[in-house]
């Protein structure tokens, strides 16, 4: 599903039922574009029943160039991470949420 088929659905399944296509695609858009800003000001964004976008800091490490297997750093860096919530994936998580036992 991309940035269009979501602003039909929503068009026409969604609470925008009678909203010109530009009013909801300016909506989707502001939407995105106040995600963005804020993750990329170091906030995490939290969507109740959806997940969570977040920054988090990579630190250094030992790499190796893929073509000659020569060993190279690999600076740190900041990484865009989403954590969905349970609810986000519905009835298969609290299936296979059950608590695990401890052997021995």
């Amino acid at each position: 599903m991309n940035r269009t088929d979501i602003v039909e659905y929503t068009r026409n399944n969604g609470g925008g039922i009678g909203l010109p296509r530009k009013a909801v695609r300016e909506a989707l858009d502001f939407v995105i574009e106040e995600i963005t800003n804020s993750v990329l000001a170091g906030e995490s964004v939290k969507l109740t029943g959806f997940g969570t976008f977040e920054v988090r800091k990579r630190e250094d490490r030992l790499g190796r160039n893929p073509k000659t297997g020569e060993p190279l750093l690999i600076k740190s860096h900041k990484v865009v991470v989403f954590r969905p919530t349970r609810h986000f994936w519905g009835e298969e998580a609290k299936k296979s949420s059950s608590p695990k036992t401890r052997k021995g």
